[in-house]
């Protein structure tokens, strides 16, 4: 099949374009009905399809934007499968063809996704060619980025083993016009993360375990001493060979592979985000939340070490939301943060706890940023409930966030000119305020704003707070 199809291509090169195209067709009619489950087959496939999609390009684009990413998706198997360097180039060079489908359908998105790949692929291999090519996607990724006006981040070199289907990619909305599924529905269309598939290399021992964990220690340490570059690389290659263990590892010691490689996706979505690749971090994040959430699935429920997976699933989740906001993906913010909020609701674990007051608290101010106020009130007032429950005089961070929270819903009651709950909350927060001997400077200056403001509005209300003793910001003088 393969050599066939490679026949028609090159009747069509040597100018002789209907009896090439005529071959690959009848090729593509013969293998499209099979199932691709063998290694010979899937070649056979992708074969067909390369052959098909570059054949019509120029006649009848406008459908081959499924024949182009299942071809992508396929030959990303067989290299992942098998380790040829000649699959990868395949994929190098399919990733290059879906680039084009994608200009044709008005996709710069897609385009950016498939040449960034293929650049970071290029990059492994030395050679004219090899530079030849690399100078063409430089040149195509450059127009993209004055189209866009935005930052390319090219993905590491091993990224294109844990990549997701293109499949999905072109099943979703363009950037213009995109609306977030639920949380369920996409961690099931989700394909990076899959059951056990033995075969592709030895199932992980203590030992690979013990290295994984060393190996994360270091890349973390790294990017605490700013050793940026490092940091990443060390990362990137211990979530891309965490990937490979985890379809080769059965349960328990799979659970310690997911915990591990989520971490490294999470320490490096962080990174990535701290230097302003909002797109790259969020993909890595959306990542690092799925293998979390995987991991916590079958765990015997109250357990210890469901609690402990759930904790870090949880933190991933309000992570990958604050990097989605500064990604401007406002929808995949609130769904991550109703869904940490939603598994965190019934806990007890006093970290559950916490976190569920920083889901409800960060949703509820991101909703106030969008000037969604009505939805964002009754998250405010349920973290302010949560966070009240935790705050001790021991624990300095507890009462920071309690107080942030209830600055918070002064603000959204001034949003709504509810002065009188707006001056029973800074009543609260004065105490608060007054116990701690030091705050961050920017907590004080808006506690002040917020002050002056209600002050301003509902002189009546402060004076008879002040009358009973309620007002505590008479002889306050904030301390940063």
């Amino acid at each position: 099949m393969v050599r066939t199809v490679q026949a028609g291509q090159i009747l069509a090169g040597c100018g002789l374009a209907d009896r090439g195209r005529d071959v690959v067709e009848r090729v593509w009619r013969l293998v499209a009905p099979r199932s691709a489950d063998g290694l010979d087959a899937r070649r056979a496939r992708t074969a067909a399809l390369t052959g098909l999609v570059t054949m019509r390009l120029e006649a009848d684009p406008s459908v081959l934007g499924p024949l182009a990413a299942e071809m992508v998706d396929l030959q990303r198997g067989i290299a992942r499968d098998t380790g040829e360097t000649a699959a990868v180039v395949d994929l190098a060079d399919a990733l290059g063809i879906f680039a084009r489908v994608a200009s044709i359908l008005g996709r710069p998105d897609l385009m950016r996704v498939a040449l960034t790949e293929q650049y970071s692929l290029e990059q492994m291999f030395r050679g004219s060619g090899a530079q030849e090519r690399l100078k063409r996607i430089e040149a195509s990724l450059a127009q993209l980025q004055q189209a866009a006006s935005k930052d390319l981040v090219v993905p590491g070199m091993g990224a294109w083993r844990i990549r997701g289907s293109y499949l999905d990619l072109l099943a979703e909305p363009s950037p213009s016009d995109v609306t977030a599924g639920g949380f369920a529905a996409r961690l099931a269309a989700e394909s990076r993360v899959t059951g056990q598939a033995p075969g592709s290399r030895p199932p992980a021992d203590p030992s690979v375990i013990a290295d994984a964990a060393a190996r994360l220690d270091h890349g973390i340490s790294l990017a605490e001493a700013d050793r940026i570059v490092e940091a990443d690389r060390v990362l990137a290659e211990l979530a891309d060979e965490l990937s490979l263990y985890d379809g080769a590892t059965s349960d328990p010691a799979r659970r310690n592979i997911r915990r591990l490689w989520s971490a490294a996706l999470y320490q490096r979505a962080m990174l990535r985000d701290r230097i302003g690749h909002c797109d790259d971090a969020w993909d890595l994040a959306w990542l690092s939340v799925v293998v979390a959430v995987r991991r916590h699935e079958g765990l015997l429920h109250g357990s210890a070490t469901e609690r402990e997976a759930l904790v870090d699933a949880v933190t991933h989740m309000v992570d990958a939301a604050v990097v989605a906001g500064a990604a401007g993906r406002h929808e995949d913010q609130s769904m991550l943060l109703s869904e940490a909020a939603d598994r965190c609701a019934d806990a007890a674990d006093p970290r559950l706890r916490r976190m569920l007051g920083v889901a409800l608290h960060n949703h509820a101010a991101a909703l106030l940023e969008r000037r969604e106020t009505t939805p964002a009130a009754p998250l405010a007032e349920r973290a302010c409930a949560i966070r009240r429950g935790l705050a001790r005089l021991d624990d300095e961070r507890t009462v920071w966030e309690y107080a942030n929270t209830l600055l918070l819903t002064v603000l959204l009651a001034v949003d709504r000119q509810d002065w009188q709950l707006a001056v029973e909350r800074l009543a609260e927060v004065g105490p608060l305020l007054v116990a701690l001997p030091k705050w961050p400077e920017a907590m004080l200056e808006f506690a002040a704003g917020l002050v002056r403001e209600v002050t301003a509005h509902a002189p009546e209300l402060v004076d008879q707070a002040c009358a009973d003793g309620s007002w505590p910001f008479q002889t306050w003088t904030p301390q940063a």
